[in-house]
């Protein structure tokens, strides 16, 4: 357990949860109170699966003044859409909740690393932590976010509400690449540390993949649908940098 705040370096001890309560109570009741498993990987590298309901995983990583003020204001943002979003229903989300979702799934992927992935507590950078405690939002300047749309297999009951995958980037930049899927939204976050000559590329819309950070002109959710093989072919994700003109 981290003795110290991972996004501001107070005292840490403060109980967060990586997927919030209220949402508990928003999915299918028949869903909320099935069991379920979430897997880790431990020191050793082995994978070990935990016995765990929807939404009541938890970490001590955070202290209680960044859980009960920027964190809490961030849940607050999202709550009005975010099931909606990760149910597959229709919605429209302006800059705004473009920019408190991309904030939410940064922020949830944090959490979700300090949960389950215990050999690669360092995925994320403390920089990151660091930007997103100072501004409240991922860097503009070298964070970039595609929302894609992932149908359940047709039975609500298989619908898989919390899957991470991570990689590192290398070669000319640094950083790294995530994804984080939640019900039907899935987020893909890749960070890049750029060399000189180098800057990151934008993604852009298209009929599966919505730009989501930084945030564009109001979009209508849901986009086309991704199967999930072709979700979790994006591992390793390509890289999306580019030279800097002039």
């Amino acid at each position: 357990m981290a003795t110290t705040c991972v996004f501001c370096g107070g005292r840490a001890g403060s109980s967060e949860h990586v997927l919030p309560q209220w949402l508990g109570r928003q999915v299918p009741e028949e869903f909320a109170k099935a069991d379920g498993t979430r897997t880790i990987r431990t020191r050793q590298g082995e994978l070990r699966l935990i016995a765990e309901r929807f939404a009541t995983a938890t970490v001590k990583c955070v202290c209680s003044t960044c859980n009960t003020g920027w964190m809490s204001d961030l849940e607050q943002r999202v709550k009005p859409f975010l099931y909606q979003v990760m149910a597959g229903e229709p919605v429209t989300l302006g800059p705004g909740e473009q920019t408190a979702l991309a904030t939410w799934v940064m922020k949830t992927s944090m959490m979700t690393v300090q949960s389950s992935v215990l050999d690669h507590l360092t995925l994320i950078p403390r920089a990151d932590y660091v930007q997103l405690h100072r501004y409240g939002q991922p860097s503009m300047r070298r964070t970039t976010a595609r929302a894609l749309h992932v149908e359940p297999p047709g039975d609500e009951r298989q619908h898989q509400w919390g899957v991470f995958h991570g990689a590192r980037v290398g070669g000319r930049v640094n950083g790294y690449s995530v994804i984080l899927r939640t019900g039907a939204l899935a987020v893909q976050f890749t960070s890049l540390r750029l060399g000189p000559g180098y800057e990151t590329a934008r993604y852009g819309e298209s009929a599966k993949q919505l730009r989501l950070w930084p945030p564009t002109e109001a979009f209508s959710w849901p986009p086309a649908a991704t199967s999930s093989g072709d979700l979790a072919s994006m591992h390793p994700a390509q890289v999306w940098a580019k030279k800097r003109r002039g």
